[in-house]
Order: C-alpha cells, then structure tokens, then sequence
C-alpha cells in the first residue's frame, strides 16, 4: 500500500522533478517530426480548427468551434502565442497539440504526487512520455483527439484531492466551475463528472453523513452551473450545430457486441500501443513492402495485459489507501473510465479504428495505475527492482521504436532519425486526375492529368469534405469552403460574397455518386491530399444547387454564377 509523505515531513525529494523535466524534454521532441510535417497530415477537421486560430488573431474569437456547440474555444490558446509571433499555419496549429500533452503529463504527475507519493509520480509519467504512436498521432490534433478534456479531467481530480484534503465550500465550488468549464470544452467531460460524483459520495458515506458534506455539495453544484455559463451562453448566440447526433445511443444486442470487439481488438491496443490485435497481413505501399501485423501482436498483447494489471492494481492498492485523496483519485479515475468504456459500447457513431480517441480517459487509470505497480515492485527488493526495470526499459524501447518506424515510413525522419520534410508542392498547385471510377477503385486506379494551379481570384471551392477546409486554412482564408452535400457544412453562410457578377467558386470534386471519398487521402498509404477527382463531365449542379439553397440563397442564380471547373 502507498502512502503520500505527510506535508511536514521535510523538503520534497529533487530527483522526481528531473524525471518530469526529462519526460518534458522527450514529449517535446519526439513530437517535433510531426509538428515540423504538419501540412502533411492536415485534415480537414484540423483545418476548421485551424481557420478558428486564424480568426483570433484577427481578433474574432468565436464561442466555440464552427458547427460543433458541444466544444468550447479552449484549445485553440494551446496556439495562439505561437500564431501571434510566428502567424496562423500549420504547424504552430499543431504545436498547440505538443503543449496539450506537456500539460497532461504536468497533471498527472501533480495528481500522483499530491494522491500517492513523489516516487509513484515519476513512475506515474513514463507511460505518457514514452506514449503509443496512437497518442502521439492524436497530439497532432487540437480538438479530434479530445486531448485537453483529459488535462482538464486530470486537473480535476486533483481538485477533488485539495478539496477533500482542506475542505471549505470555496474550494468545493471552484471545483465546480472547473467542472463547468469542462462541459463548455468537450460534452465527454461529463464522464469526468460521473467519476468525481462516484467519489465524492462514497467519501460522504464512509465519513459519517455529515452536513458539511451537503454543503460541499450544493457549492459544487451551483459552481458547476456558473462554469457551463459559457457553453449556454455560446449556444444560444450561435446555435448552429452541423453534428446534432454526436452522440446517439443503441443498445442493440449485435452493435454492442460489436463495438465490444473493435474496442479490444482495435481501438484500446491502438491507444495503449499503437497497433491492433488483428493477425492480419496487409499491403502498405511500394516503399516498404509487405508487413505483417503479427509483428506487432505480441508487444500490443504485452501492454494490453500491462494495462488491465495496472488498472486492478490501482483498483486494489489505491483505494485501499488510508488517504482520502489518494482513495478519490483512484475511484473517480475508475468510475470515469467505466463511464467512457459504456458510452463507447452504446454509441451508434462507432465505426473504425479511429474511434479510439473517445477512450482518452483510460490513460489516467493506465498512468496511475503503472505507478503504484511499478513503486511498489521497487520496493520489495533487487529481483522485483530488475524485473520492474526491465519491463520499463521494453516499454520505451518498444513506443520509441515503434514511433520512430511509423515517422521513417512517413518520411518524417531520414534514416538517421533526423527530422526531415517530404518535398511539397504549394497548396495552390493540386493533382486533378480525370476519368470515371468504381466506389471500390483504389486511388491508384485514377488517370492522373497532371497539377492544376488554382487561379489567384478564386473566392470558393466545393468539392470534398476533406479538402475545402484544407484548402481555406491554406489560403489564409482567403477562399471559403464548400463540402458536397452529403457532408455537414461547419460554416453556415458560406455563400456570402458568391453571386452573379461577385466571386468566383473553383469546383474540384463530383458532388454526385461519391462514395469513394469517405476517407481522406492522408489515410490512403502512399497518397497525398492534393489527388483530386475532376468534376468535368459529371452532374455536380444537382448537388451545389442543394448546398445553395441550404445557405438560403436563391437558385435561380445559380446559372449566373462564375465557376470554374478543371
């Protein structure tokens, strides 16, 4: 069992300190291959997000992000310094990810500190610093990846510590509007909610009942409904929601079931390890061959077993741990994880891979979990001290190695490891390929007809959903996107400047009969996101007339329009 060291006893060790300092150095650098090839891996969501960056340098800043009023406008000052000095692109949008996963690392070491003791706390770090290509692709985003609900959910549950340990009404009601705040920046906070609800009870139960804690609570609940304030507020202004079933839920026997097995073959291995359980041998591109990935099954095996040990062992050690703020982190943290793991089973939006980043909560149980197991292997003598050494010598050789492959494969670092960047055309010059194509086709199968420069007095482009936001962060705004209509719109108004005689709107993508573009190219090994499908010769009038007419605009202008079509 781990006991926190008593506030009186002493100075604070210095040695855990350097370990956060050297995890802090590592977070930051192994990220650099990915934030200096940030145009690379632009998607289209990132782009909305980073047009919303662009936007509050200019000195407009939204209640939350276009079209999403579930998620607040916190993440985008995890970039904003670095927009000010060094101007809205790509990659000071993606260092804003890097910054994000340096404060969850900061968290979670305070929380271990504050619940288990400075030795757990450095243990507690290593998991996170030494992280899956998976968390590391997901730092790479500002709001897809959900990353700062968790430092938010980590930072939370030391408020529950400091409230528990000092009580007060205040400090209970402060923690309440940092719960407010949560809502504000991502719906998924309330999961958070739930384990610190599930916590702060059982505290009250096994207390005596007193009234103080009724206090507590009502201070909690009146911050909770001053915090969300902005999330209200921000709705009512600008209610426009392009994804209004975010969350819908089934409790269709056969969809749990299923989404029961992506999540342990795919989406937890992929978040813990960066790669699935499949035994599967699959094509990934002319580059590097063929590989298997029962190459990688084994080790993702390892820390999936790894992980369900560290979650038991802080299940059993923490809770039983005679401080009640050690007691609260580990069931908050647990009850949390269970929450998100049954929304995840019960959500209908549940469909690939990609869905792991809904299961970010799990890291804080991982994290803390590894540390009490790691700490008290330490102490119980040399055999058990080697064997915890070299079980964490195989993780970060594992996560390093695997992390470096993934950047070699992208190109990110040269054989040395040296950051590195592909050559890149400019974002004006774009790969139109021409010719009609199955849905099954393979990119590959397009005729390729050569760069097409986007003319310089272009105010629109429509075409895919993966590119036109792409295209408009790109531009420096100067060019407003258009998704085709089987796509939400994140930009209501969008045809604004756009009429007869006004504007000139490019058309890059058939809006008709396009179920090729369900994925982005940055997803298709071997692609790049400039390949484009021609719109000559097919019917994409249809489609541009129904997004027009959704803008409120008159169709009877649509034959008057400038436009322009590769």
């Amino acid at each position: 069992m781990n006991q926190p060291p008593s506030p009186t006893t002493g100075r604070r060790p210095l040695w855990p300190w350097v370990v956060l300092a050297l995890g802090l150095i590592w977070t930051v650098a192994i990220r650099v291959p990915l934030v200096h090839n940030a145009e690379d891996h632009l998607d289209s969501d990132l782009a909305v997000d980073g047009l919303t960056l662009l936007d509050a340098t200019h000195g407009h800043w939204r209640w939350h992000y276009p079209g999403t009023p579930h998620m607040g406008i916190l993440p985008v000052f995890f970039s904003y310094p670095q927009a000010l000095v060094f101007g809205a692109n790509p990659v000071t949008l993606v260092s804003g990810g890097t910054a994000i996963w340096a404060l969850i690392v900061v968290a979670t070491f305070g929380l271990a500190w504050r619940a288990f003791g400075p030795s757990v706390a450095a243990w507690s770090i290593v998991p996170l610093v030494f992280s899956s290509k998976g968390t590391i692709w997901l730092s790479g985003r500002i709001t897809g990846g959900h990353l700062l609900t968790l430092g938010w959910h980590t930072l939370a549950l030391g408020g529950l510590g400091v409230c528990l340990t000092r009580g007060g009404w205040r400090r209970a009601g402060l923690l309440g509007v940092w719960c407010g705040l949560g809502l504000y920046l991502d719906a998924m906070f309330a999961m958070s909610i739930v384990g610190i609800a599930a916590a702060a009870s059982l505290e009250w139960l096994t207390s005596g009942r007193g009234k103080s804690g009724l206090i507590l609570a009502a201070a909690f609940v009146a911050g909770l409904l001053v915090g969300i304030l902005p999330r209200e507020v921000g709705r009512w202004i600008d209610p426009y929601d392009a994804y209004p079933a975010q969350f819908s839920a089934t409790f269709e026997p056969s969809a749990v079931l299923g989404h029961a097995e992506l999540l342990v073959d795919e989406c937890l291995p992929r978040l813990l390890a960066g790669s699935g359980l499949r035994w599967t041998t699959y094509s990934v591109g002319p580059r590097a061959g063929r590989l298997s990935v029962a190459t990688t099954f084994w080790p993702s095996f390892a820390i999936l077993v790894a992980f369900v040990a560290a979650v038991a062992w802080l299940g059993f050690d923490g809770i039983r741990s005679a401080a009640a703020p050690g007691r609260a982190v580990a069931i908050s943290s647990l009850f949390s994880a269970a929450a998100i793991v049954a929304a995840f089973l019960v959500n209908r939006n549940i469909f690939n891979s990609d869905n792991y980043r809904y299961l970010i909560f799990l890291l804080t149980p991982w994290a803390l979990g590894f540390g009490l197991g790691m700490d008290s292997l330490v102490r119980r003598g040399r055999r058990w001290r080697a064997g915890a050494a070299l079980a964490a010598v195989l993780l970060v050789a594992f996560m390093s190695d695997s992390t470096l492959r993934w950047y070699q494969f992208r190109r990110y670092v040269d054989p040395h490891g040296i950051p590195t960047r592909p050559p890149r055309a400019p974002w004006s010059e774009v790969i139109v390929s021409s010719g009609r194509r199955r849905p099954t086709a393979s990119p590959r199968g397009l005729r390729a007809t050569g760069r097409y420069t986007i003319p310089p007095d272009i105010t629109h482009v429509f075409g895919s959903y993966w590119e036109v936001y792409r295209l408009s962060f790109l531009s420096g705004g100067r060019i407003r996107g258009i998704p085709n209509a089987r796509y939400p719109n994140r930009f209501p108004g969008w045809s604004s400047g756009l009429g007869p005689g006004r504007g000139r709107i490019l058309i890059l993508w058939p809006a008709e009969s396009s179920p090729w573009s369900s994925k982005p190219a940055a997803e298709v090994v071997g692609e790049r996101f400039e390949r484009l499908h021609s719109a000559r010769g097919v019917a994409w009038q249809p489609g541009f007339a129904t997004v027009w007419v959704n803008d409120g605009r008159d169709p009877a202008e649509l034959e008057r329009l400038p436009v322009v079509v590769p």
